[in-house]
């Protein structure tokens, strides 16, 4: 597999592949656009077209073309390599047989979960799915959309007997006895395919027709589908999205069905769970701007107030809407009208706007004690965006709603802030990379030459003690090699980041002797390193101390005098 990524990679065009997905602009030696991965106003994301790697300024993220697909369409490596293959017009070299055989299997899953939408589809048409065609009737979906979701019926049995999967259970669609016999994990149930971001189907969701319990059920984790890693219609729902700035996310796929039917199709669902960081990941790469519309029963509620903190981690500006009347969007639209949704749409409360609301109704605030939890718990809340300025924003209008000072608030919000030690003090104490290294990358980066008057000083070893020691050693040794490949390499992810950020900046030709300078004072500063801890060690002999001990002290004076300039 290595090699055949190798030879996609170095065929490939990341700025091909990320324009599918991010509007690039000129900007320098590199492009800049809207990053997908966080929510921003600003652009930070750079595609650097020469050296074949994005970073994003904002939130971090970087890496080669198989990253980014990785991270924008939620997929794994192989996958990532065919996507990028695809899209390039790149043929696939053959791989080894045990990445080939996990990618045949993969494949023939996909291949399952089509077919079983196809029979699905059919048997919706039959006289034995007449209960579940008035569902739909009922809930007032069009055939349009019944096909364009690929809605369909599943009878009693037969799934088994067409598809005859060599593994059935390993298709997450049947289910096993006592005895070993398989049998059809859905049945009698209106069947929802679900989709992963590049459209094909993973899983099935089924609504229940008739009595019987579980109402809804999904299909079981599989090799292509994991429930916590899903989002109901994400493709369908990208374009819109990212035109709008805002991603709308419910509880269900009816939800999705009557809201797309209406027009609004930056929609996605959770399906009935709460959000988790891997599905607010996915969101955050949809659109800067976030409503979550779930029921407004308790149990929905409660999940929209638990969403908020993983969203908030995201970078994402979160709204939270509440449908009056008790009604959930599909009974909401199909009794007030697309553009009576709208309207509350647009107008939907920030979540601490929410919050405040939501704990007038529910907590008695003539309390002290009451309000002073309710104002802790949204300030926690606030302490998660990275904007001071809407912090502060925020802790003014807790302290109008619930009529105390200001300057109370905005002390309470900066003493929690303060308070968070351990992730402010990793944030200080981070490493940076000194402008001697960032000399010395461009400088053998930009004229390979440079890395032959450098080699003497890898020699000694002290680029082991450097920050990014290990990426100019790399590089001094082999010049004309991959700056992405070894970054990549690197299980330091700040170091990537620098490293990445740093190749974005121009700073214009840096001459061979700049770096020869750059790595004289890196290797001074090692010697005074050594020379600090030689000290030490003599230290511990008041009298006469070792030869050795002395030879070593006379040998870092002669190297200093070495690196001193010549008259």
């Amino acid at each position: 597999m290595k090699d055949a990524a190798r030879s996609i990679r170095d065929s490939a065009d990341i700025v091909r592949v990320v324009g599918d997905y991010v509007p690039l602009k000129k900007s320098g030696a590199s492009l800049k656009g809207l990053c997908p991965f966080h929510g921003e106003k600003t652009p930070s994301f750079n595609v650097h077209p020469e050296r074949q790697f994005f970073h994003c300024f904002g939130c971090g993220a970087g890496g080669d073309v198989f990253k980014f697909v990785m991270l924008i369409e939620q997929v794994p490596f192989p996958d990532a390599m065919r996507i990028v293959a695809e899209k390039c017009g790149i043929p696939i070299p053959q791989a080894s047989p045990a990445s080939d055989r996990a990618a045949r299997e993969r494949d023939a899953l996909i291949e399952i979960h089509e077919r079983a939408a196809g029979f699905y589809q059919k048997r919706l048409g039959a006289e034995d799915a007449a209960p579940a065609r008035r569902i739909l009737e009922e809930r007032g979906i069009q055939p349009e959309f019944t096909r364009k979701f690929g809605i369909g019926y599943a009878p009693s049995y037969g799934l088994l007997e067409r598809l005859k999967p060599p593994d059935p259970t390993k298709t997450g669609l049947f289910m096993a006895n006592d005895r070993g016999e398989h049998y059809d994990r859905f049945r009698r149930r209106l069947m929802f395919p679900i989709w992963n971001g590049r459209g094909q189907v993973i899983a099935f969701g089924g609504r229940v027709v008739g009595d019987g319990q579980p109402k809804y059920m999904n299909s079981s984790e599989s090799p292509l589908y994991s429930k916590s890693h899903v989002l109901y219609g994400t493709h369908l729902a990208r374009s819109e999205a990212r035109t709008a700035g805002r991603i709308v996310v419910v509880e269900g796929y009816f939800d999705v069905l009557s809201l797309h039917q209406n027009g609004i199709r930056n929609v996605v669902a959770s399906c009935g769970t709460s959000l988790t960081s891997h599905q607010t990941g996915i969101l955050s790469r949809l659109a800067p701007e976030v409503v979550v519309n779930y029921d407004p029963d308790t149990a929905g509620q409660q999940a929209a107030k638990r969403s908020i903190e993983l969203l908030l981690a995201q970078g994402m500006t979160v709204r939270i809407l509440r449908l009056p009347g008790g009604l959930d969007p599909d009974d909401f639209i199909r009794r007030e009208g697309a553009d009576a949704y709208r309207t509350l749409l647009d107008a939907a409360p920030y979540f601490w706007e929410h919050l405040i609301a939501d704990a007038g109704r529910r907590e008695d605030l003539s309390r002290p004690e009451v309000k002073s939890r309710v104002i802790a718990e949204i300030l926690a809340y606030a302490r998660g965006i990275r904007d001071r300025i809407v912090q502060l924003e925020i802790a003014r209008a807790v302290a109008q709603s619930f009529k105390v000072p200001d300057a109370v608030v905005v002390e309470q919000l900066r003493a929690g802030r303060e308070a968070r030690t351990p992730a402010a003090t990793a944030t200080r104490s981070s490493p940076r990379l000194s402008d001697a290294e960032k000399q010395i990358l461009h400088a053998v980066v930009s004229d390979p030459s440079v890395a032959e008057r450098l080699t003497e000083f890898v020699a000694h070893g002290f680029l082991a003690e450097v920050w990014s020691g290990r990426v100019l050693e790399s590089l001094i040794r082999n010049p004309r090699g991959d700056v992405e490949q070894v970054v990549n390499a690197l299980d330091d992810a700040s170091l990537a980041q620098a490293i990445r950020a740093a190749m974005l900046e121009s700073p214009g030709p840096v001459p061979a002797e700049m770096a020869l300078v750059s790595m004289s004072r890196l290797y001074e500063q090692h010697l005074a390193r050594e020379e600090q801890r030689l000290a030490e060690e003599l230290r511990q002999y008041p009298g006469a101390a070792p030869t050795a001990l002395l030879k070593r002290k006379m040998e870092i004076a002669n190297q200093k005098v070495r690196l001193r300039p010549k008259p």
